[in-house]
């Protein structure tokens, strides 16, 4: 059974705090508030006390409750009326509420219930029974609030990785993507190198260097968010994206070469500001497409949703290639995009790991088109 005794620990900085439950008791008659006080505090609650309906939304807006006790029958504004006050609150809608009521009939209770109460304790109560309906209703809260907690946690968390338009049908199914394991599917990877960062990394102190490369981070990043790809990860000084996944991309390709080709203009940008020694950083950018391995991959404690297979060590290996300001793309990539980008066909290179050399192409431009393709 929850009790304020069992208290509610919350994590702070790695130390624990105990919070007490705070109820706020509402009615007219001194006597009646004392009693539930005295009920109430030895078992760890805390009381904020009212003695009419305005006072007591007043005391709601400038305090943290965790349950309301609510007399039915008091002078101005009565338990009804500051029941659907505070229920009509979008910030209070799911406050637990008890109304405290003489009225043991029907029609209370289903008045009661149609300003939106919870729960009814007739006059005069037992103690026993008073402490076991607040247990449970705070019991119910809480869980409400742990559920509604480890939401944001995980929008917040997603954010980091996808744009807020695919959060949405993340959350409408979440077991899909919080567990381990993966799918075949195919996507476009994506691999973005700052050129010349590690030997300038060798003359910059932490906390220049740290700065630099947010700033870098920062800029880069948005533009994968805002051409629809998912981020995967850093690797030292490079990024890792892809599109397709966890949301299918219409054009994903494409959209993986314009955010490309964006990002060599806003890194050229940045650099108008910097000092002549950082000028002669550039990035290179390397994009193949095919069938992967995308989904949640580790341990429970430390799961990665990433992808996996040849399709990803090809593209590294293409943008292991590009110098700085180009763009490279593979033919399996080039064949998703043919006629709505301009390309230079290179020489055949030999990579790492292939038998045979590899077709790679530089993106010259992106054409212009009436309508790009939206997220399904």
């Amino acid at each position: 059974m929850l009790t304020a005794k069992s208290k509610i620990k919350v994590n702070t900085m790695q130390k624990e705090k105990i919070i007490k439950p705070v109820i706020l008791v509402v009615d007219d008659q001194p006597q009646n508030i004392e009693l539930l006080e005295a009920h109430l505090v030895p078992q760890g609650y805390e009381i904020v006390k009212a003695a009419n309906g305005e006072e007591a939304l007043e005391k709601l807006s400038g305090n943290q409750i965790d349950l309301i006790l609510l007399d039915v029958m008091m002078p101005g504004m009565n338990g009804y009326e500051v029941c659907k006050k505070v229920k009509n609150d979008s910030g209070n809608a799911f406050l637990p509420i008890i109304m405290l009521t003489a009225l043991d009939n029907m029609e209370a209770r289903i008045e009661g219930l149609k300003a939106g109460a919870d729960d009814f304790l007739n006059k005069p109560f037992h103690k026993i029974e008073l402490i076991a309906r607040v247990n449970n209703l705070l019991k119910i809260k809480f869980l409400r609030d742990e559920v509604e907690l480890r939401n944001h946690l995980v929008s917040s968390m997603l954010h980091r990785y996808v744009d807020g338009s695919v959060i949405e049908q993340i959350l409408a199914n979440p077991d899909k993507y919080s567990e381990l394991g993966g799918d075949r599917k195919e996507v476009a990877v994506f691999f973005c190198d700052i050129r010349g960062f590690t030997s300038l990394s060798e003359n910059m102190n932490a906390d220049e260097l740290i700065h630099l490369l947010n700033s870098i981070y920062k800029e880069l990043i948005g533009i994968v968010f805002r051409n629809k790809g998912t981020f995967d990860k850093y690797i030292g000084d490079c990024i890792m994206a892809f599109w397709g996944a966890p949301t299918d991309v219409e054009d994903e390709t494409l959209w993986a070469v314009r955010a490309a080709v964006e990002m060599q203009g806003a890194f050229e940008d940045l650099k108008h500001g910097w000092p002549p020694e950082l000028k002669k950083l550039g990035i290179g950018i390397g994009i193949n497409y095919g069938e992967v391995v995308v989904g949640n991959i580790g341990t429970e404690e430390t799961m990665d949703y990433t992808v996996i297979g040849d399709i990803v060590n090809t593209a590294q290996r293409v943008e292991s290639t590009a110098r700085p300001g180009q763009v490279l793309i593979t033919k399996s990539a080039l064949s998703r995009v043919e006629g709505k980008i301009k390309i230079r066909a290179l020489e055949m290179v030999q990579l790492k790991g292939k038998l045979l050399p590899v077709e790679i192409y530089e993106v010259l431009k992106v054409e212009k088109e009436k309508k790009m393709g939206s997220g399904k």
